[in-house]
């Protein structure tokens, strides 16, 4: 028996604490690592199924076997989702769709801060300050405006 495991009997039920063994997967482990890793975890539950009888050993070994299938089979789902998410993000960019909330309405004084910015009477924080606009979103505001008219920025 394991190191690890510990048997308790109390009447008719034998009680098995199994002291799972702690595995890290490292990504920058070989394959080769974690072939032993998983080997050595595999020992180490099949040493504490040893203390129980063939049947009651056969279908914990069973069940854990399934739940095994089964994480591996959802990973691989999720990992597909999100394959055909990305697929599905990129076609939608590729066709020109927009995510995320539009540009909010520009102040109506936008245009004569504008002005008064490109012609230097106003400093850019002057100007944000006059549209109520922090200086970081006229700044913006004025490149995708000249962009749109085909100015020089």
């Amino acid at each position: 028996m394991a190191r690890n495991t510990k048997v308790q009997r109390t009447g008719q039920q034998r009680i098995i604490q199994l002291n799972a063994a702690r595995v890290q997967f490292d990504s920058t482990g070989t394959q080769e690592e974690l072939k032993t890793q998983m080997r050595e975890l595999a020992r180490e539950i099949v040493s504490g199924l040893s203390a129980l009888e063939l049947d009651q050993s056969k279908e914990l070994l069973g069940a854990f076997v399934s739940d095994l299938f089964l994480c591996v089979a959802d990973r691989e789902r999720q990992e597909s989702r999100r394959q055909r998410q990305a697929e599905g993000i990129a076609a939608a960019k590729a066709r020109g769709v927009r995510f995320g909330p539009g540009p909010k309405p520009l102040p109506e004084n936008f245009d004569e801060c504008h002005r008064k910015w490109r012609d230097g009477e106003l400093s850019l924080y002057e100007a944000a300050e006059a549209c109520g606009m922090p200086k970081t979103s006229f700044h913006d505001a004025v490149v995708r405006k000249e962009r749109s008219m085909g100015c020089a920025i």
